[in-house]
This record gives C-alpha cells, structure tokens and sequence, in this order.
C-alpha cells in the first residue's frame, strides 16, 4: 500500500469515527467504555479491507448503523422483549436493526443516504440461479427485504421483489394492521419490540416450532 493510499484510509477512518461519536452522542468513544458490545465496533473500525467504491459505501453505513445502535437501542430492553421462538428472534433483530437505522435516517438526511446505497448495492448483488418456491428463500432474508421495503422505502429489484413475493402476504396478514402503530412508536423500544414480539409469536409460519 502507498504512502498516499494509507494516509486516505486513516483520513476516512478518523473521519467515520469522528461521526460515530456525534451520532452515537458519546464524545467518550477513544476512552474505555464498560459497554464493550456497543463500542466494540466504533473502537475498531478497519479501513484496510477499503479496496473500492463500494467497500466505502458499506463501511459508512456499518459505523452508522452501529452508532444509532449505541444511541437508540438498550440492551435489557431487547432482552426483555426477545421471543422464545428462535426463528422469531431472527426477525426481531432484524426489525430491531430497521427500527434505529431508520430514527437515524429522520435524524440526519445524510444517514438516510448512506442506508439507501449500501442496501441498493447489497440487494443488486443478489443472484439467483432458482428461484422456484417458497422453500428457496429463507424467512429471514424475505423479512428483510420486506423491512427495508416498507419501514426504510428502499426500492427493491426484481430478483428482490421475486424473493419477497414467496412470503410478502404472510407477513402482510401478520404486519400491515400494525404497521401505523409500529411506525408512530419507532422512538419507543420497548412499546416497537414488545409489538413486534408479540407478532411474532402469533405468526403462523413459526407455530409449528
């Protein structure tokens, strides 16, 4: 790697991290933090692996999304709320994850931005030899996708769009009446996830588990 080359990386990690602390509201980041699962990776952001566009894209929006985490997500809630189901608790992290990247996207346009990119280059890489059936994909990818649809308004393609198909009116039969409620309560955790959980649990898709 060239001299110029590492001075750019270390110029954007110092960068990230300077903005991991404004949007995490934790000016402490550099010092030692007892929460070790949630400083872990603003401490440690890695700029090596950097080797084009779109690795910028990603890693931008990873250190946002984990400082929205620091700042709007509490651990002893998310336990508290947390289904017994294992396949529940899959989606429920990921409704999780949607629900503080999506107060950060209100918060600050730019963050909106970074989520929008990085999720439209994580959807446009998806290939799909067969796509046939329902037991093709995976509940937690269709989930998310479904998430990112209607809580982040990212655009899906159409391989995306086929991929959600398989399960969009089973989350639809569970979801959509709550959707308002759950989207009016994003800034609240406990009232978002205890709903969430509480879907879940009634889905008919996990009750054979």
């Amino acid at each position: 790697m060239s001299n110029r080359e590492s001075s750019l990386k270390e110029k954007f990690r110092i960068a990230l991290k300077s903005t991991a602390k404004v949007i995490s509201d934790d000016f402490s980041l550099s010092k030692r933090n007892n929460d070790k699962n949630k400083s872990k990776d603003l401490n440690s952001i890695e700029v090596e692996n950097i080797n084009s566009p779109s690795d910028f894209i990603r890693l931008r929006a990873e250190t946002d999304s984990s400082a929205l985490k620091k700042r709007f997500s509490d651990d002893s809630i998310y336990k508290k709320n947390l289904p017994v189901n294992n396949s529940s608790r899959s989606l429920y992290n990921i409704a999780e994850k949607i629900r503080y990247e999506a107060l950060g996207g209100q918060m600050l346009k730019g963050i909106e931005k970074n989520f929008h990119e990085n999720y439209s280059q994580i959807i446009n890489k998806k290939r799909r030899d067969q796509l046939k059936t329902k037991e093709d994909v995976s509940v937690t990818e269709a989930f998310e996708l479904y998430m990112l649809k209607n809580f982040h308004k990212v655009e899906l393609n159409l391989l995306s769009s086929k991929m959600l198909n398989f399960w969009e009116k089973d989350f639809e039969k569970s979801i959509e009446k709550h959707k308002e409620f759950l989207l009016d309560n994003l800034e609240d955790q406990n009232i978002y996830g205890s709903r969430f959980s509480q879907i879940f649990e009634e889905m008919e898709i996990f009750q054979s588990e």
